[in-house]
């Protein structure tokens, strides 16, 4: 059974890309597998559902999910193992549900929002991450 580094990322930033960065260092050295992790939230606004309609809202965010991931794998060099997979949810939670379905042996993520939470600087996803993780977490800032 492969190891697998989970790299949650939510955006193209460079702050996602410093955390795919890091993965790779890891990867590299370990030869574990990267698995780049999108979460698209459930939200599905009445306006949003009757302007665009469900079905193509549907459609928009998979067409985000899968630029995104694409960009992220294709700035990793093809001597590393990268799968990338997708899923609608609440981003820690869909997260925490992955590593411990793949049995993640670590997961390398940023943090975006920097706010004070509970007396630490840290992002509200990254926070419960951390706090509900089934394996280690590093967080890349």
């Amino acid at each position: 059974m492969e190891k697998i580094l989970l790299v949650p990322i939510n955006d193209d930033s460079e702050q996602s890309q410093q955390v795919i960065d890091y993965a790779v260092q890891i990867a590299r050295v370990t030869g574990f597998t990267i698995e780049l992790f999108h979460v698209q939230p459930k939200i599905n606004t009445h306006y949003a559902t009757k302007m665009i309609g469900k079905k193509q809202l549907e459609l928009y965010k998979e067409e985000c999910a899968t630029k995104l991931l694409n960009k992220g794998k294709e700035s990793i060099s093809e001597d590393i193992n990268v799968i990338t997979i997708w899923k609608k949810g609440i981003p820690a939670d869909e997260i925490c549900k992955e590593a411990k379905n793949k049995k993640a042996f670590l997961i390398v993520m940023g943090t975006k929002n920097m706010k004070k939470v509970t007396g630490r600087l840290i992002g509200s996803t990254c926070y419960r991450v951390v706090r509900h993780a089934p394996c280690p977490v590093t967080i890349v800032s």
